[in-house]
């Protein structure tokens, strides 16, 4: 008894659904890209950036809670966050450009 009540408060990590898998584009295109969780327990999505060329860091972009961005400064120009942080979210990246070269993540918190 004591088991299955245990199991049945374990709380298990959202799935995460991030689209498209991989994207080319032109230097000064814009460049959408989706995330998508659909667990109201996680109000907070935050979108990070992993930089090509051997850096293995992975950098804040900024995050949504609910429909508010919160971009980090160095972002905060050409990368806006849309949708909601429950649900369906956008990552937005104008006029592209070539350091934007890199894997780009979402996660929920």
């Amino acid at each position: 008894m004591f088991l299955s009540l245990f199991a049945d408060i374990i709380a298990s990590p959202p799935v995460i659904q991030q689209t498209p898998a991989s994207i080319l584009i032109k230097s000064g295109q814009v460049a959408l890209l989706h995330c998508y969780h659909g667990d109201n327990s996680y109000p907070y999505m935050l979108w990070y950036q992993s930089a090509a060329g051997g850096r293995h860091t992975m950098d804040l972009i900024g995050l949504l809670h609910y429909e508010t961005q919160t971009p980090e400064k160095s972002f905060e120009n050409r990368f806006n966050m849309t949708g909601h942080s429950k649900g369906k979210a956008q990552l937005i990246i104008s006029d592209t450009k070539p350091e934007d070269t890199a894997e780009y993540f979402c996660a929920a918190r």
